[in-house]
């Protein structure tokens, strides 16, 4: 819920699913409440959505082996991109959350613009051309102030390297 400071009420977004655990190690309110404001918090910021889901796992790596031992698995899925999974390992839980936050937000941003950027090819199709095939009556073209006659357009080969490294036929 997020409280609306214009007209001092509290209403409901829709906010992606938020899953906290811990594995092998029992997780203390401050260390979720630090996961809920360092992690999610952020990813907040620019995206939202309800379908997407975001699962922070903490752990005891090693046990009482010692050694950077405590893990941190961030895990988002979002709608119509690539999971994306993150891992480190630090002697403190907290900073492994701060890096592994970090690296999720980034990679996070990256796959957002992935998803905005227009995937087809579009065909490079000159005016000339265009007027060569028929798509356009020639007398357009030629009425213009810096028009020249076009006559049948050049045929282009499919790929010039491929072509190139060709054997001749026989």
């Amino acid at each position: 819920m997020r409280q609306d400071a214009a007209i001092g009420t509290v209403r409901t977004l829709p906010v992606m699913k938020v899953i906290i655990q811990g594995k092998q190690m029992r997780l203390s309110a401050g260390i979720k409440n630090y996961a809920q404001e360092h992690v999610v918090a952020q990813l907040e910021r620019f995206y939202d959505n309800e379908a997407a889901e975001l699962r922070v796992e903490l752990g005891d790596a090693r046990g009482s082996k010692g050694g950077p031992d405590k893990e941190c698995h961030l895990t988002l899925r979002m709608p119509g991109a690539r999971t994306i999974q993150i891992e480190e390992s630090t002697q403190d839980p907290y900073a492994s959350l701060d890096v592994a936050g970090d690296r999720l937000v980034r990679a996070a941003k990256k796959e957002i613009e992935r998803m905005r950027r227009p995937t087809g090819r579009h065909k490079y199709r000159p005016l000339a051309t265009v007027v060569a095939e028929g798509g356009v009556p020639a007398g357009l073209v030629e009425d213009l102030p810096n028009g020249r006659s076009t006559g049948a357009a050049p045929r282009r080969r499919a790929n010039g390297a491929a072509a190139r490294n060709r054997k001749p036929r026989r």
